[in-house]
């Protein structure tokens, strides 16, 4: 009888550690492949807001830069980091950098 109630603990302890989930992470700015296209050169702050949103972590030290995040973890891992940067000059967008979409942002734009 004592044996049957340990060997029974003993399987609820294991079955139940192998159950525990853990949800995946995601935070700060989702961006859409559209979304990121629709971005030109020229166009000033208010556009690009209403077009990506405003960035979740805003730099009080250079209003003329903005800098999209956004992370995944799993079980506490950080997976992904992806990064998109606008830069503004004379509240008009003159640059973009970062990694959120490799394929289409490799390269910067530029107006000049």
């Amino acid at each position: 009888m004592k044996s049957t109630r340990i060997l029974l603990s003993l399987m609820f302890v294991i079955f139940s550690s192998a159950c525990v989930y853990k949800t995946p992470i995601q935070q700060g700015n989702i961006l859409k492949q559209e979304e990121v296209d629709e971005i030109k050169p020229g166009m000033n702050k208010r556009q690009v807001a209403i077009i990506l949103g405003t960035p979740a972590i805003a730099d009080p030290f250079s209003q003329n830069r903005w800098d999209y995040v956004n992370t995944s973890k799993y079980k506490g891992v950080t997976s992904e980091a992806k990064r998109l940067t606008l830069f503004f000059k004379d509240n008009k967008l003159i640059k973009t950098e970062g990694n959120y979409f490799p394929e289409k942002n490799s390269v910067s734009i530029d107006e000049e």
